[in-house]
């Protein structure tokens, strides 16, 4: 009877101790103390500025803008700051989330930044860095899978150190107008960032490219970004044959020169934005292998020919906008198939004939020009949603069919 109550005794002795030590690490401080500091540090070098992309950036996220770096400080446990997140095993920083925080000033080449050698998310995007450059210091953050400093008015040409960062799955550097990119550094991305799946480029200046150099890019490519970057010459061919790109978009380089290919499309691509550049040639009847595309848009180009039947055939079509093109011929009945398209723009073009009754299957449809034409005939009413601004020179229509 004794032995049992000792052996209770130690039972519940065992019971308490285990219980002292879950409630210590229970409020044990998981971030190292020297990561703390490093962000700190960082956080001292910058005011705040509401003004920076606030509004853009709360019509982006749905959410405020706010400063997320206000409320650090000493007397709580990083990992719980806003936008910072860390191991749960070994307390380091991971990641670091400071997108829209109203951030102004600097970035000096030797920020506490990088030493945080397990970072591996870093995003600063829509914050005022003030022409900083984009330091080849970076490369020392080797873990890398995420790097967004989109909109941050960054400067400089981008360093060759960046192609370092061998993990990265996804770099956004857009709406950095200061910012340049040689071929010689492109030729590294392309060769040394073989897991990238989201290359984000938009207003940066990649004027002095040579396009050949991003012929190879990584098969694992399914975003490629590349707007308003004063990209000159021929694009290259094999980049429409990447095996898991769902997104191209080259809009606004004007200078910039292409054909569609007959053959080998990547069959998962489901944004294409060529508009405002010198893309010709004809549509091939092999785009009907994308059947998985969701936005066609072309305007402003120099296309011509007409629009192929097998069009019809890419059901998941929202939005086809061929505005201010040499596109000519009839418009085929086959799409009366696109049950999903929203947006239909086919103005400033040369289609003759009769307007097809497509549109009784359109249901979706809320936008619709066919303005700047030569087509005769009625739009038949049978979508309420339906916005038609129809415009002929000829004056055989009026301005306006409907508007609702």
């Amino acid at each position: 009877m004794a032995w049992l109550t000792i052996n209770t005794y130690l039972q519940l002795l065992c019971l308490q101790l285990l219980l002292l030590l879950l409630s210590h690490n229970s409020y044990a401080k998981l971030c190292p103390d020297e990561q703390s500091y490093a962000l700190l540090q960082f956080k001292q070098l910058f005011s705040y500025d509401q003004n920076t992309h606030s509004s853009h950036c709360d019509r982006l996220r749905l959410l405020p803008s706010y400063p997320k770096m206000v409320s650090w400080g000493l007397d709580s446990d990083c990992c719980s700051w806003d936008g910072v997140t860390c191991n749960t095993f070994t307390g380091h920083v991971i990641g670091l989330d400071l997108d829209c925080s109203w951030l102004h000033g600097s970035i000096p080449s030797n920020t506490s930044l990088f030493l945080l050698p397990h970072l591996q998310s870093l995003n600063l995007a829509f914050n005022d860095f003030n022409l900083s450059p984009i330091y080849g210091e970076f490369a020392q953050l080797h873990s890398m899978t995420l790097l967004n400093l989109s909109s941050s008015n960054f400067s400089g040409q981008l360093p060759s150190e960046i192609s370092h960062l061998s993990k990265l799955v996804s770099l956004d550097l857009s709406n950095n107008p200061e910012v340049k990119l040689e071929t010689r550094i492109l030729e590294g991305l392309v060769r040394d960032l073989t897991e990238l799946e989201q290359l984000v480029l938009d207003s940066v200046d990649m004027s002095a490219i040579t396009l050949g150099s991003m012929a190879n890019l990584s098969n694992s490519l399914i975003s490629l970004s590349l707007s308003s970057c004063g990209l000159q010459g021929n694009f290259p061919e094999s980049i429409f044959f990447l095996p898991n790109l769902m997104t191209l978009k080259l809009a606004y380089n004007q200078n910039l020169t292409g054909f569609f290919p007959k053959e080998n499309w990547s069959n998962p691509l489901r944004f294409l934005d060529v508009s405002f550049t010198n893309f010709s040639g004809t549509l091939p009847d092999e785009m009907s292998n994308l059947k998985m595309l969701r936005h066609l848009i072309l305007n402003d180009c120099n296309f011509i020919g007409s629009i192929p039947t097998s069009l019809g055939n890419l059901t998941q079509l929202t939005r086809i906008d061929l505005l201010s093109n040499n596109f000519s011929g009839h418009i085929p009945s086959s799409l009366s198939n696109l049950d999903q398209l929203q947006y239909l723009d086919f103005s400033s073009d040369k289609f003759i004939g009769e307007i097809p009754d497509i549109f009784v299957n359109l249901q979706q449809l809320s936008y619709l020009d066919f303005s700047s034409n030569q087509l005769v005939g009625a739009i038949p009413s049978h979508n309420s949603k339906l916005i038609i601004v129809r415009q002929s020179k000829d004056s055989k229509s009026p301005e306006y069919y409907k508007t609702v």
